[in-house]
């Protein structure tokens, strides 16, 4: 009876251990997903501890967990049919960010996919009672998952604006001589932008991870949860109006220097001192006398019984989907990638001395927040009324210059300029010197000047002429990204802005007479290499 006992016991403990490596597995296949927006947009450069923070919440709740109980046979059958239907979807996931590594909702249908899984397994381990236990330390993890992108812009679009709005104020509370044109203001010493990374929205987001760990540490009612976000949310937009508000102030008084020099550390200082008010919250609300950490009696088992007559096949069959996700990806895109196709080369040039063009310098950390492009910009005054402006960039293959390249586009950036947006216009086709190059239009309006802009991107690795045959925006044409086997190869950028004059027609005819001049291409057969 007591070898029986030992074996079942031993059984139900190698059970638990393979719960916690399916767990595991799953979130390190999420996080390879989230992974390049953690890495190289500085709003979730915090993500990376989060998974930590995650799994330091679960020990704590480890210590105090209640007793599991069994759950029925037909409940449990169900929990893992539809936990392996979870992960078949993850697996599907997989292959999918790497074709298309830009589109953030992949990273949010998996992170709840995961932890769906994970709820799952710890009620297979335990029943309710452990959900109830473990959840929040499971939906901790949410906080680091980029927002899709359109929400993300109108958020940080209307902190940009309040933010500058706000600051100017300050500004001429204070006596200094200030004018505000778009998200810029005009200081006597020069010219200060309200940037990306100044609207608020990255110490927002890591006020927020702060509220709901210290909420979590202390064990705190849901009502004061909610206060503390309210509490860091408030501390985040406070800390950094007064941050641009100082950094304005520094500008005026001592010239645009001193805001490189105090820029990051202002940040910092923002940061900490929101954290600090969240925890002085948090603090005197938490519980005086946390519970005594329960033990197992050594006779209760880890896994119910109900759950073992299928659990295993169901680990078995789950890691082998991932695991073969994994290596099927890679391997999948690496086949297509062997394939040389054969692609027309050409660059975009900068137009010769005597041509009226000037260079414009790219300032260090434009270059830095579009990931270091290669590429140039400059001005020229053609014939007559015409004045242009061009920014190309290219971007080697890997898996950042997608992300760079959404990040950025006519309507975020020249309306934080102080354009005016008048409307988007038709789509435009410009074939130059075997060159066929799909351009977006728009038609902005500079103090009270009609402002025509052209916009594309695209990426290498097309099999025509067209420079945009290996892009497909829509969900359709992202799985057929997937299915063909293509992945980032690299990017290029040319937005093109006319002004002074007086319709589309000129436009259209100046776009194509700066690229006849600009664009040169060679036909050649190169190779693929990632």
């Amino acid at each position: 009876m007591g070898d029986r006992d030992a074996n079942d016991g031993s059984s139900r403990s190698k059970g638990a251990l393979l719960s916690f490596l399916l767990i595991l597995t799953v979130w390190c296949a999420v996080i390879r997903i989230l992974w390049n927006d953690w890495r190289v947009d500085p709003q979730y450069g915090y993500g990376v501890i989060v998974p930590l923070l995650a799994l330091g919440l679960f020990f704590k709740r480890w210590e105090d967990r209640p007793l599991p109980k069994a759950t029925h046979s037909r409940k449990s059958g169900a929990v893992i049919v539809i936990s392996l239907l979870l992960i078949g979807l993850i697996a599907f996931l997989i292959p999918m960010a790497e074709a298309n590594p830009d589109w953030r909702p992949l990273g949010v249908l998996a992170s709840c996919f995961a932890v769906g899984i994970t709820l799952a397994l710890i009620y297979l381990m335990g029943g309710v009672g452990w959900v109830r236990h473990f959840f929040m330390p499971c939906l901790f993890m949410l906080i680091a998952v980029p927002w899709p992108r359109n929400m993300e812009q109108s958020v940080m679009g209307s902190l940009m604006s309040w933010n500058t709005m706000t600051t100017m104020e300050i500004l001429h509370w204070a006596g200094c001589n200030a004018m505000s044109q778009g998200n810029l203001i005009i200081l006597p010493s020069g010219v200060l932008g309200i940037e990306e990374a100044c609207s608020g929205i990255r110490s927002l987001q890591s006020g927020l991870m702060v509220a709901l760990f210290f909420g979590e540490v202390f064990r705190l009612a849901i009502p004061r949860r909610i206060f503390l976000l309210f509490i860091a949310l408030l501390g985040a937009l406070i800390g950094n109006i007064l941050r641009n508000a100082v950094l304005a102030m520094l500008a005026s008084s001592k010239g645009l220097g001193a805001v490189m020099s105090w820029h990051d550390a202002a940040g910092i200082i923002v940061l900490l001192t929101t954290s600090g008010v969240v925890f002085l919250c948090a603090y005197p609300w938490g519980k005086k006398d946390l519970m005594q950490p329960q033990r197992f009696p050594a006779a209760t088992p880890l896994l119910p019984r109900p759950a073992d007559r299928m659990f295993r096949p169901f680990v078995i069959a789950s890691l082998v989907m991932i695991f073969g996700s994994l290596f099927g990806t890679e391997a999948w895109f690496r086949l297509h990638e062997r394939v040389p196709p054969s692609l027309l080369d050409w660059k975009l040039q900068q137009l010769p001395a005597g041509s009226g063009a000037e260079s414009v310098p790219i300032s260090s950390r434009t270059q830095r927040m579009l990931f270091y492009p290669d590429g140039f910009s400059e001005g020229w005054k053609g014939p007559g009324p015409v004045r242009g402006q061009v920014f190309y960039f290219r971007w080697p293959p890997g898996r950042t210059a997608s992300v760079a390249l959404q990040m950025h586009n006519p309507e975020v950036c020249l309306s934080s300029i102080g354009m005016h947006l008048v409307r988007q216009l038709g789509p435009l086709d410009v074939s130059v010197n075997e060159v066929t190059i799909p351009f977006r239009s728009w038609l902005f309006e500079q103090k009270g000047k009609p402002v025509y802009v052209y916009h594309a991107l695209f990426s290498e690795g097309g099999t025509s002429g067209n420079v945009n045959d290996g892009i497909q925006d829509t969900p359709k044409g992202r799985f057929v990204n997937m299915v063909r086997g293509i992945r980032n190869r690299g990017e290029r950028m040319i937005e093109i802005a006319f002004w002074d004059l007086p319709d589309q027609v000129s436009a259209d005819a100046a776009l194509r007479e700066y690229l006849s001049k600009a664009i040169v291409s060679t036909s050649s057969n190169q190779t693929i290499v990632r």
